[in-house]
This record gives C-alpha cells, sequence and structure tokens, in this order.
C-alpha cells in the first residue's frame, strides 16, 4: 500500500473517532457532570449510563490516540526537516 494511502486512512481513521470523542466528552460534560448528586454513575441520558458514556469517550478517546501517534510517525520526515521549509514572510529559493 502506497505511503499516501496510508496517510489518508489514518486521517481518515483520525475523523472518525474524533466525532464519538467529542459528542461523548460533551455529553458528559454539560448533561451528566461528575459531582452532581443525582445518583452517580446510574444517571442517565438518552437511557444510557453515565459509566457507559464514560467508557465509550475511553474507547473513542484511547482509538484517536493511538492514531494520533500514527499520524506522526508517519509524518516524522517532516519534523526532521522542518527547519528547511520557508517562513512566511520568505520566499522560497529558486535553486531548491
Amino acid at each position: 500500500m502506497k505511503r499516501v494511502t496510508v496517510n489518508v486512512l489514518v486521517d481518515i481513521g483520525c475523523l472518525i473517532t474524533f466525532i464519538p470523542s467529542l459528542i461523548t466528552g460533551l455529553v458528559l460534560y454539560f448533561f451528566l457532570p461528575s459531582g452532581s448528586g443525582r445518583g452517580g454513575n446510574w444517571t442517565t441520558w438518552m437511557g444510557i449510563t453515565r459509566h457507559d458514556w464514560i467508557l465509550w469517550h475511553d474507547i473513542a478517546s484511547f482509538a484517536f490516540a493511538a492514531l494520533l501517534v500514527l499520524h506522526l510517525i508517519l509524518h516524522v520526515k517532516f519534523f526532521r526537516h522542518i527547519k528547511r521549509y520557508p517562513k512566511p514572510d520568505e520566499e522560497p529559493d529558486a535553486a531548491e
């Protein structure tokens, strides 16, 4: 598989895992905050307990983090040569 194809698949995977992580995080923050005194982990929203929201949030977040690390590994060549890239106010050399 070409490197570009792998990069595209990893980027799409990052997006796909980020969205549920964001949604579950917002639900936990706004609708099921900790310490609300409403029954702890047995508090529900949309018929799903707070414990299950946390579980899905953790799974999506760990998957996103793993794909993000893979994304950074795929771009290690860029980070090694980052000083070669022109600054916004500089013109790139015509000889290169």
